[in-house]
């Protein structure tokens, strides 16, 4: 138990690994970080004459944000002196893993995101089209890949420079953001090109959120100031997909709109 306490980076897996290291020391009910986040609760619930005892956890200080926040340890009894000095030393040992966990994750979320718009970047799309193909592989569930380029952006930026390309980019993320339900997930695939990872399961579904994504770019002022307008390609997962088939079905849409006069959206 203890190897796994100071093997593991996933925060979850962590927690949990912990929690269950405690409960061969002391008689504890339960572990609360929900500081860090409300899932990170293990045990019981407090009962009439528990003990809670709030310790200090590391800082992660992501977003500005060192705010002190705490690890909620109930105990179905009060602990004796030797018992608190215990739970001092096995806290501390937690902390200095947990703090290695927090600086993982940040290096990861570096890792898979795009430091210009903040959606996930090429890295990030890899990983997470495989565990979607992973996932429907095992549980049925099917999704759906789009694929976005922007029409007339080469021309942003030979006209008005790279800065405002970038701009044009950052105002697309945007919108991409504001287009997708809290199950979709976004990526900057490269240049112009956008992927999106929709949880589609009819075309007539993947067609309205093309719609919708087309409908936001259409009604930018700032993006018709630039005569900027989007073309789509799109594709449902089938049994039997993976990574290339899918990705080379949706791509061939794109081209297949880029070509019948940009500004639209093709399914294969």
């Amino acid at each position: 138990m203890m190897t796994q306490l100071l093997s593991t980076l996933v925060i979850p897996e962590l927690t949990l690994a912990y929690y269950q290291h405690m409960t061969r020391l002391f008689p504890i009910a339960s572990l609360d970080l929900r500081d860090y986040d409300p899932a990170l609760r293990f045990g019981q619930k407090a009962a009439v004459g528990s003990v809670c005892i709030e310790l200090v956890l590391p800082a992660s200080c992501q977003n500005n944000d060192c705010e002190t926040r705490h690890a909620y340890y109930t105990f179905f009894q009060p602990l004796d002196g030797e018992q608190y000095g215990w739970l001092l030393q096995v806290h501390q040992l937690f902390c200095q893993q947990f703090s290695n966990a927090l600086e993982y994750n940040r290096v990861t979320h570096m890792a898979t995101k795009d430091t210009l718009t903040e959606l996930g970047n090429r890295n990030g799309f890899d990983e997470a089209l495989m565990r979607l193909i992973g996932r429907s592989q095992r549980h049925q569930q099917p999704f759906a890949l789009l694929i976005m380029d922007l029409d007339n952006f080469k021309t942003v930026n030979d006209t008005r420079g790279h800065s405002e390309g970038d701009k044009v980019l950052i105002n697309v993320a945007q919108l991409i953001r504001q287009s997708l339900r809290h199950e979709d997930e976004a990526f900057r695939f490269g240049g112009d090109e956008f992927c999106c990872l929709m949880d589609c399961q009819t075309s007539d579904q993947l067609a309205a959120a093309a719609d919708r994504l087309q409908a936001l770019v259409r009604d930018s002022a700032y993006l018709r100031n630039h005569a900027i307008s989007c073309s789509l390609g799109g594709a449902l997962y089938r049994e039997g997909d993976d990574f290339i088939t899918l990705f080379d079905r949706a791509d061939q849409a794109l081209y297949q709109a880029k070509h019948a006069g940009k500004n639209t959206y093709q399914a294969a």
